[in-house]
């Protein structure tokens, strides 16, 4: 039964640490953002879906493995969870704040690629590596909005 609680973990941090981030909509909205920024409530559909991939993934994978081995997850898992407080925190966005966010989304979407690479080599059943190719795409888009993002924005401070 205690597996179930490691498959959520990253679901019930991620939620918990969006919970506590209330973004400032009225600032938000002033942002110029791309016409490919998918509306609001995709983010709340897609996140929930990713932290389980991941937490199956993560459990499945290093249950009885070395903890060597969690050193590169743990670090990508890190920087996805501190993208949230560093880009919605302060209710205030500049050009700085919103290129390290940007800088946390390409660290995060390396780390991701790198424990999709350890996953695929340590684990026999690839099945649980591959759970991290939604994962991996999702970065990938969101390290693009998140460039454009801060391309849009950059001259306002």
């Amino acid at each position: 039964m205690y597996y179930i609680i490691y498959i959520l973990l990253p679901l019930i941090i991620g939620t918990l640490i969006g919970r506590l981030n209330n973004y400032n909509k009225e600032e938000y909205d002033k942002l110029k953002k791309p016409n490919f920024q998918p509306p609001s409530y995709v983010f709340g559909i897609v996140w929930p879906i990713l932290y389980l991939l991941i937490g199956i993934s993560y459990y499945y994978v290093l249950k009885d493995k070395n903890y060597i081995y969690y050193v590169i997850p743990l670090i990508g898992l890190g920087f996805n969870f501190s993208y949230t407080p560093i880009f919605f925190g302060s209710k205030k966005y500049d050009s700085k704040k919103i290129y390290l966010s940007f800088i946390i989304v390409i660290l995060t979407l390396i780390f991701g690629i790198l424990t999709l690479i350890e996953f695929y080599y340590i684990e026999k059943n690839k099945y649980y590596s591959y759970l991290l190719i939604p994962y991996i795409l999702w970065l990938s888009f969101a390290s693009i909005l998140s460039y454009k993002i801060y391309d849009l924005n950059k001259i306002n401070n």
